[in-house]
């Protein structure tokens, strides 16, 4: 019985680990988060942070792991949802991320498209693991477009995993484009462009 206590307080301090690094790294960067501001924010003593994870670089890729599949579980949330065909649930998924930016007023973005940016030329590791688990997204993606008509979306030209390439590149530019701007017209004008019905 003790074991198992023990073992979940410990996925609990790491949760919230987890959890506190996403929300630091995405209002900030990876870079710029040190391990004190971290285990601070968590609540959790100063020298545990190895108790639950190897380095920063691995608590960094879990970071993303996780984002990944919230990402994900997002998504097929909305491909649930029995009272919409497939092209809506896949409008609603995008709708209701528009939702959630405003109601951030545009600000942090995308934390896959963030770290990206900051760390594909300088750190290995965490550029595979984003390439790795945004490919994940478009496959899951390229998977619903079997079931839509493509060219509701102005990609009928293009088979699933292309159009669902197209689809979330322009979904991070567009992103991208919200956090300049302050502005949820880029997100509109994707929008739009994609989903006309």
């Amino acid at each position: 019985m003790a074991r198992i206590r023990d073992e979940q307080k410990f996925r609990q301090c790491r949760d919230s680990l987890l959890a506190v690094g996403q929300e630091l790294f995405i209002n900030s960067s990876f870079n710029s988060v040190g391990l004190n501001d971290i285990l601070r924010r968590a609540g959790i003593p100063k020298g545990s942070f190895y108790h639950y994870f190897d380095s920063k670089e691995d608590f960094g890729l879990q970071v993303v792991e996780l984002y990944a599949q919230q990402n994900l579980a997002q998504l097929e949330a909305a491909l649930a949802d029995p009272t919409r065909s497939t092209y809506e649930q896949l409008k609603s998924f995008f709708a209701a991320n528009i939702d959630h930016f405003a109601s951030i007023e545009f600000c942090q973005g995308c934390l896959m498209a963030n770290l990206s940016q900051e760390l594909a030329d300088v750190n290995e590791k965490l550029r595979c693991k984003i390439n790795e688990m945004s490919q994940v997204m478009v496959k899951r993606i390229a998977e619903v477009l079997v079931e839509v008509d493509a060219s509701d979306l102005n990609l009928g030209h293009l088979p699933p995993q292309e159009a669902a390439q197209v689809l979330m590149n322009s979904w991070q530019g567009a992103i991208m484009k919200m956090k300049l701007e302050k502005s949820r017209e880029p997100l509109d004008v994707f929008m739009r462009f994609f989903f006309r019905r």
